[in-house]
């Protein structure tokens, strides 16, 4: 049974991925016209256009790479570099420790969105939605996936993560990724026990409030653990959810949704902010 599932992830797995974000994607936007959690504001159609351009040039994108993190662990795996390959534990084990080590991964590299100037003014196109819904799930710019891309590949050797094993992860990615940006939210009993095991909406929502205190928290993507170990975990805000701002405080305009503008945004200094407005306003 279990190799059938590992035959199955490896030569089915990058396909069903596609299945699975078109299904939710489907699914959540049903969910977030009938029991929203936050009332949106009037300017769904612009945010839409913008949001849902931007994740088509990324999948075009990521689709069009020579490389990704499953080429690199078949390279990893055939000449038996890294700490798993090495220390040949049993398959459970294997499992839970390629799990949360991928969750370290993409852990890191978000914390280094946030911390490193250049990979924050790439990440904050994320961040410059002023509503969150499923539609920012894959708002980013292209070129933080090349950078994801580059920090992630030394640690996939490094703990010698399994092809199957990665694409395990990329199904809970995707999942929880796009339910955790979704604008709906669990019973409070609900939400209070599993934001302890898995990233939920309301927990990945205090990310994306404007309050700096509140966007330096809760980096991980599925499981919450390694936000608990280095202490950015997160389960309270300054105003309620249903009313707190989101965004970034610098730039809350029509910007924000426009496609152009936000490719180029990496090299504009949000500083110059009243700059920028005349210049807007000139056009």
């Amino acid at each position: 049974m279990i190799d059938q599932i590992i035959n199955w992830l490896n030569r089915e797995g990058e396909n069903f991925q596609l299945i699975l974000f078109f299904g939710l994607l489907f699914l959540l936007i049903l969910f977030e016209l009938l029991i929203p959690f936050r009332k949106m504001n009037n300017k769904r159609k612009q945010r839409w256009s913008a949001n849902y351009s931007m994740t088509l040039l990324n999948v075009i994108l990521l689709s069009s790479l020579p490389v990704s993190f499953i080429s690199i662990s078949v390279i990893a795996e055939r000449n038996n570099w890294g700490l798993l390959n090495q220390l040949h534990l049993p398959l459970a084990l294997v499992v839970i420790a390629s799990l949360l080590f991928r969750g370290f991964i993409s852990f890191f590299t978000h914390f280094l969105m946030h911390k490193v100037p250049f990979l924050w003014r790439l990440h904050r196109v994320h961040h410059l939605d002023t509503e969150m819904d499923v539609s920012t799930t894959v708002r980013f710019h292209p070129l933080e996936f090349v950078f994801n891309l580059v920090i992630g590949f030394p640690l996939i050797v490094l703990f010698a993560l399994e092809p199957w094993t990665l694409l395990l992860y990329e199904l809970f990615d995707i999942t929880v990724t796009m339910v955790s940006h979704s604008n709906i939210t669990l019973p409070v009993q609900i939400e209070r026990f599993l934001h302890y095991i898995i990233v939920t909406p309301d927990l990945h929502r205090i990310h994306h409030s404007s309050n700096p205190k509140e966007t330096d928290s809760n980096f991980s993507a599925v499981f919450p653990l390694w936000d608990v170990v280095f202490n950015t975990f997160r389960t309270e805000t300054t105003i309620e959810q249903s009313k707190m701002e989101l965004g970034l405080e610098e730039v809350r305009d029509d910007r924000t949704n426009s496609v152009p503008w936000l490719l180029k945004s990496p090299i504009i200094d949000f500083n110059k902010k009243e700059e920028e407005n005349i210049l807007q306003d000139t056009k």
